[in-house]
């Protein structure tokens, strides 16, 4: 719920100041009837909520709900308690209490709004949608299992797929604008589930468990098109920074300097075959193509840029990120020969 908290704050202040209205209102004393029978609606609340005991968009806005009345009685309790510890004034004590207590009142049920990644460092809200190039086919014929992420059914699996999505590693790389992009495309139109944002964690962690390693690389003689020329190791000992092009991020920069591809100027003098050849190692098929890796690269190399270098030299793009600072150049996933 912190994650609601971050997001309804004012929705959430707006009910402490109602509640701390409604217990100045009150009676003296009277907030103490029906104390009990609050406690144990609110308790019940958090428990259905923390439980995830309501799926969906109904779980969500009763998660919402459950805060605000909870920040509404608090606000109610903290006027009683403050006038309770006051001395009473014997005027005070001669009125006669009514005898039926009325129910404190609950917020009207709030209006649906757009929910968005809440704010942090990877996280810009007003990101404009960016389309996801997504795989022709699974990579090895086999698709992760989607379904294991929370928030995610077979029916939702489904619709990734369509949109060339099967693996844990692609939708832990999504950025802003991709993620708004692909819940428009599920059919959210920004009202997103509850439990979206928890997508590119668990995927991040899954993805970890089967990350690949050498021994699942495919066997080079075997590959269709023609292996590029390639390097021992990058020029003067200086790699260019390969995730500085759309759709190399730190798993393809290593397999590429593994293969002996340091440099922009390599990516730009690929053929046709060579092209077909690095897609079909990476078990991207198509993708080079697709994504124009040789004239992103052509451009880069001149000494240009793109706007996606551009947003991933700012840090704008979370997979293109590099923590040694030294252009990826330690980054090599060694080939299987």
């Amino acid at each position: 719920m912190i994650y609601l908290v971050t997001v309804f704050w004012p929705w959430l202040a707006g009910a402490l100041v109602l509640g701390l209205l409604v217990g100045f209102l009150e009676e003296r004393g009277t907030w103490r009837r029906g104390l009990a029978l609050w406690l144990a609606v609110l308790s019940a609340g958090a428990v259905v909520a923390a439980l995830h005991l309501l799926p969906g968009r109904p779980g969500f806005w009763f998660e919402v709900a459950v805060l605000m009345f909870g920040a509404y009685l608090a606000g109610a309790l903290l006027v009683g308690l403050m006038r309770a510890s006051r001395p009473v004034r014997q005027a005070e004590t001669a009125r006669i209490e009514p005898d039926l207590a009325a129910p404190l009142a609950v917020p009207a049920a709030p209006k649906e709004v757009a929910v968005e990644p809440q704010k942090g460092e990877e996280t810009h809200i007003e990101a404009p949608e960016e389309a996801i190039t997504g795989l022709s086919a699974p990579r090895g014929g086999k698709a992760d299992a989607l379904e294991r992420i929370t928030g995610i059914d077979a029916e939702t699996a489904s619709k990734l797929n369509a949109l060339g999505l099967y693996h844990y590693d692609q939708l832990a790389a999504l950025n802003p604008g991709q993620s708004r992009w692909l819940f428009r495309q599920l059919g959210f139109e920004g009202l997103f589930p509850s439990s979206w944002w928890r997508w590119g964690q668990e995927a991040a962690a899954m993805g970890r468990e089967k990350a690949p390693s050498a021994e699942s690389a495919p066997a080079q003689d075997t590959l269709p098109g023609e292996k590029p020329a390639v390097l021992a190791e990058a020029r003067g000992g200086k790699a260019d920074d390969l995730k500085r092009i759309k759709g190399i991020g730190k798993q393809n920069e290593g397999r590429l300097h593994g293969l002996g591809i340091w440099h922009f100027d390599q990516i730009a003098s690929w053929s046709a075959a060579e092209a077909q050849w690095v897609g079909a190692y990476l078990a991207f098929p198509g993708r080079i193509e697709r994504e124009d890796w040789i004239g992103q690269a052509k451009t880069l190399a001149s000494g240009g840029t793109t706007d996606f270098s551009q947003r991933a030299d700012a840090g704008q793009v979370a997979t293109s990120r590099d923590e040694a600072d030294d252009n990826g150049q330690g980054n090599v996933i060694a080939p299987k020969a």
